[in-house]
């Protein structure tokens, strides 16, 4: 029974090492370029799934801002996809970069959010209670508020 098992697993690994990788598309895009590819489709793929209904009433579709803003086509990006994805190295590479993409864009969103709530916090104590005070004796007895 050892036998056969380990013939099986020999004839497995065996015809899995011939598996023919995709070959390097004419337009092949540099790991930088399929990264932001990749970030930017991720971005526009959670904005479509956080508010479906906002993002029919918009008309934009995705690919065909991808398309545009990347100068590729379907194929062209379906090529390099399939050639990277192949190179399980240089794709977990790619993720790798798309992570830290997201990463950035987390601490320039975190970094935007402090700065608006240090400004509203500031006007906010520009009143203090002295000016509340001010407001309320300015105000005419016989008003109703």
């Amino acid at each position: 029974m050892k036998k056969i098992v380990v013939v099986l697993f020999a004839i497995f690994i065996s015809s899995c090492s011939n598996v023919e990788k995709s070959p390097p598309p004419e337009n092949l895009f540099s790991k930088d370029k399929m990264a932001a590819l990749i970030t930017d489709l991720y971005l526009i793929e959670g904005a479509i799934s956080s508010n479906k209904t906002a993002y029919l009433k918009t008309g934009v579709q995705p690919s065909s801002f991808l398309y545009e803003k990347y100068d590729m086509d379907s194929i062209t990006f379906q090529e390099n996809l399939n050639y990277y994805t192949d190179r399980v190295e240089e794709y977990l590479l790619i993720m790798d970069e798309v992570q830290e993409n997201f990463k950035s864009l987390q601490d320039s969103l975190n970094a935007r959010q402090e700065r608006i709530n240090k400004e509203e916090q500031s006007r906010v104590s520009k009143n203090t209670p002295k000016d509340y005070i001010k407001d309320l004796e300015d105000l005419d007895p016989d008003e109703e508020i």
